[in-house]
């Protein structure tokens, strides 16, 4: 049995939220982030979870800083990311100690095999020469203690990576909205001795925001909806720790009256596990996934759609960019259902809403949901009139691509998916000073003074969040003839997770 979170409290620290505003205010920014650090070890939380770029790049310092303030007992993760298929074991194992040198650390209790997508990805990390070997090297070397992975998997491969036996713990997506699907996972980790850390406990925020569909998870009228789903996710043995993304104390605080407050060790968890398996999405509203409605004339993934439509129902609002994207991030990751066009292929036969128990409007949410994909550039047949506007019709020869990050390498990757291989030169372009001159994802990162040496036709802003914020500092470059372009556009969702 595994003892990677022996003595870890139940709560954990996610570092992807410091709230780092702007350059002007990064100094109190900065005090403010390490002083939650510090109130979180004061309140005993010993788990920290960290990555690369997390809080724009911020949580390394911040945590280096905090551990250099405090003399409680803590654990990190090194994380290293598995996205780039050309890096070598020395080379993942450069970068972990990097990382600790980062943090300001010798070693580290816990090391993570970062985003592993599918079964093929997790055979590749921990093949020859991979990821995996850099991981026992540092195990065997006394740089880590345990080894894990962060999946990002449909169901099934989910457990291909548990019964692999190789990993101590795994870091899941689990919550009340993929509760009863989940449960075979955790049964199968507990049989295995896999211990499950715990990541979206809250699902992005939807389910306090939504907190009458979820009064099912409260075993007490005292109980708050975030309190009883963090206590839902903790009744399953499997689960050791729940990762707390957290921004301010009144966050975090909100995590730790879970735990803390009475009510949880009391309680029986099994009587909670029982209660909400018999309520969870139990209501007239949801599709309950009976899939009576398949077999569509036309291959419409009918139960798949009207199941992840579930999401819709809760906050009543498919416009949002958070709805769109959990809705197609449901979908891929348990259903693997993706689009060829945004254009609705149903003929309104109404086969499907005459088989419904739920007495769902099947048709008409069929026809929204295709109007969404095509509006969220979603579907191939947009993302390729996307890379013919952006790239084809301009013949460039050379095009940077700005960050440098495993997102951008997504966006390369989906490009090779539509089109075959890149009939262009490709530069890697970053902000980040540390990364220039130095090789990532297989490209030397280059800065924006280099542009114009390279005779670069274009550079692609790759990036979702800061793609018109990373525009404007660099569409100087277009007065020395080099176009500067935003991938995304006002309504799409981005293209990975």
């Amino acid at each position: 049995m595994s003892k990677a979170f022996d003595n870890i409290f139940p709560i954990g620290l996610g570092t992807g939220r410091f709230p780092f505003s702007n350059l002007e205010s990064f100094k109190t920014d900065f005090e403010y982030a390490v002083d939650l650090v510090l109130y979180a070890l004061k309140n005993g939380i010993n788990y920290i979870d960290v990555g690369r770029g997390y809080s724009q790049n911020k949580a390394f310092s911040v945590l280096k800083e905090a551990f250099r303030r405090t003399d409680q007992e803590f654990h990190v993760t090194v994380k290293v990311s598995s996205y780039d298929a050309n890096v070598t074991t020395e080379e993942y194992y450069q970068e972990a100690l990097l990382i600790l040198e980062e943090l300001g650390l010798e070693k580290a209790s816990h090391f993570l095999l970062w985003t592993l997508m599918d079964s093929k990805h997790f055979h590749r990390v921990t093949g020859e020469n991979s990821l995996y070997d850099a991981a026992l090297r540092l195990k065997a070397e006394g740089k880590i203690e345990h080894i894990g992975a962060s999946l990002h998997m449909q169901y099934d491969d989910i457990l291909e990576v548990i019964d692999s036996g190789i990993f101590e713990f795994l870091l899941i997506s689990y919550n009340l909205m993929n509760f009863l699907d989940m449960q075979r996972v955790l049964d199968r980790a507990l049989e295995k001795g896999v211990d499950i850390l715990v990541m979206n406990p809250l699902y992005g925020g939807l389910i306090p925001e939504n907190s009458g569909f979820f009064e099912y998870a409260k075993c007490s009228e005292d109980e708050s909806v975030v309190q009883a789903a963090v206590r839902a996710v903790l009744a399953h043995p499997a689960v050791k720790c729940v990762l707390a993304g957290a921004g301010s104390r009144q966050q975090l605080d909100e995590y730790l009256s879970a735990v803390t407050r009475p009510g949880f060790e009391e309680e029986s968890r099994e009587d909670r596990l029982r209660a909400i398996k018999t309520h969870a999405m139990n209501s007239s509203t949801f599709c309950s996934y009976c899939q009576y409605c398949e077999d569509c004339p036309k291959k419409i993934p009918v139960p798949q759609l009207m199941n992840a439509r579930n999401l819709f129902v809760l906050q009543d609002n498919s416009s949002s960019h958070a709805s769109k994207k959990n809705f197609f991030k449901l979908l891929h990751e348990k259903f693997n259902v993706e689009f060829e066009t945004g254009e609705n292929p149903c003929v309104r036969c109404g086969r499907c809403e005459k088989k419904c128990t739920q007495h769902l409007n099947i048709m008409d949410s069929i026809d929204e949901i295709y109007r969404m994909v095509k509006s969220s550039c979603y579907d191939k047949v947009s993302r390729k009139e996307r890379f013919d506007l952006l790239l084809h019709r301009h013949d460039y020869q050379k095009i940077g691509f700005w960050p440098a990050s495993a997102g951008t390498m997504k966006i390369l990757d989906i490009y090779r998916d539509l089109f075959g291989e890149i009939p262009f030169e490709v530069f890697l372009f970053d902000s980040n000073p540390e990364y220039h001159g130095k090789e990532r994802f297989g490209h030397i990162v280059h800065a924006k003074a280099e542009a114009a040496e390279l005779g670069v036709d274009c550079i692609l802003i790759t990036s979702y969040n800061y793609g018109n914020t990373i525009r404007e500092q660099i569409k100087d470059l277009e007065i020395q003839g080099i176009d500067v372009k935003v991938l995304y556009q006002e309504g799409d969702v981005d293209w990975w997770w």
